[in-house]
């Protein structure tokens, strides 16, 4: 895929952050950064998610294969515990649904795998399924056990990888995650990983070095850990990167498409895990705030969350939401009146405070005239706008 050497809207603006005009325009530059990165990552980085997730199946299709032959037991879903290392927290009424149909239909068809202390490691959806909807039908999972036990970071970066590649995460669990595997790994906190990407990313734009970032994606490992050395990063910016990575993430897409969204209110955070609203339309939606409608924080709220609803139960689309966030904008914003002309300002002082006493005859018809030109002109202006 062609790589463009322009500079990236985010890049153009990276070196003025202290400008009080970038920062009112942040979010919409970071809207069209979104969309940039995500137009030239689409299709890499959509044939390096299935080659993964095809390469995570197959490795725990053996691995069940290998835990059923030590054996499959029955287990009553009251004692199995839900991963409280669990990256992902979207469980839609629709998705479990499904399942428990499918199970109530034709049965279980895998085992969940369980951790000593009968801890999911795969599977919670069957478990949830099991225990919201086949009630008291069904009270029993087929499981297999793993014998290992694992430290917090082990646990939680298996998930990540599992829930990454099996199915798929959104962008705001995607971020979520993230941030915690970073500071279960690394003891670093989610507001100084968001940094050191968003710095890296805009110093590697400058540089003309994000294709080379991107190419390093697909590299193994040891290459990702040799290749990165390029990049000149301090010891935070570079365990953040080899983090991002490892679990085939492009940092500049992460900067624009998924950290953005740990930003997101509670309601649209709660409307993306419950009802399946979209990162970008959460984000549009987003727009719709105390500052832009010029009201209350209780009432930008109510006006958000029926907003929400209506993009839901429609389902709009992103460019109809965006429309719709622009309408709504416009009805609760005043007409905003033209700003004062400073230099008329300065012309009616000066015209006032004017002495006419040691001034020649023939220079005050001169200003007279000029004035009663002027004066015809500004009364011609008025009737035009009253008319």
């Amino acid at each position: 895929m062609p790589k463009s050497n322009k500079p990236s809207v985010l890049g153009m603006f990276a070196g003025a952050t202290g400008s009080q005009q970038i920062f009112e325009l942040e979010e919409r530059i970071e809207q069209l950064q979104a969309e940039i990165t995500r137009l030239r990552d689409e299709r890499v980085n959509g044939e390096l998610a299935e080659q993964e997730r095809t390469r995570l199946n197959q490795t725990i299709e053996e691995l069940r294969e290998q835990l059923k032959a030590s054996g499959i037991f029955k287990i009553h879903y009251s004692q199995v515990k839900p991963n409280p290392k669990q990256v992902r927290q979207t469980f839609t009424p629709d998705s479990i649904h499904s399942i428990a149909v499918s199970i109530r239909e034709e049965g279980q068809q895998e085992p969940i795998i369980l951790l000593p202390g009968n801890l999911i490691f795969d599977g919670e959806r069957r478990w949830r399924a099991v225990g919201q909807y086949l009630q008291p039908e069904i009270q029993t999972l087929d499981a297999v056990m793993l014998p290992k036990e694992l430290s917090d970071s082990e646990l939680h970066a298996l998930t990540l990888l599992t829930s990454l590649h099996r199915e798929g995460l959104n962008e705001l669990d995607l971020a979520e995650g993230l941030i915690q595997q970073a500071k279960l790994a690394f003891e670093i906190e989610q507001e100084e990983v968001v940094k050191a990407v968003r710095r890296v990313i805009a110093r590697l734009n400058a540089k003309k070095l994000l294709p080379q970032l991107t190419e390093l994606v697909s590299a193994t490992r040891v290459e990702q850990s040799e290749r990165i050395k390029e990049f000149e990063l301090n010891d935070t910016e570079r365990n953040v990167f080899l983090l991002l990575l490892r679990f085939q993430q492009n940092p500049a897409s992460v900067d624009a498409n998924v950290f953005p969204c740990l930003r997101l209110p509670e309601d649209l955070k709660t409307a993306i895990r419950g009802s399946g609203l979209g990162a970008n339309h959460a984000r549009s939606l987003q727009q719709l705030n105390p500052k832009n409608l010029g009201i209350e924080e209780t009432e930008a709220t109510k006006i958000r969350q029926n907003a929400t609803l209506q993009v839901l139960q429609e389902r709009l689309t992103v460019a109809q939401t965006r429309s719709l966030v622009t309408k709504i904008i416009a009805e609760h914003t005043p007409e905003k009146k033209p700003k004062p002309n400073h230099q008329i300002s300065s012309l009616i002082r000066a015209v006032s405070a004017t002495k006419v006493d040691n001034i020649q005859q023939e220079q005050l018809f001169d200003l007279l005239s000029a004035l009663e030109a002027k004066a015809e002109e500004i009364q011609k202006k008025l009737r035009d706008t009253t008319n």
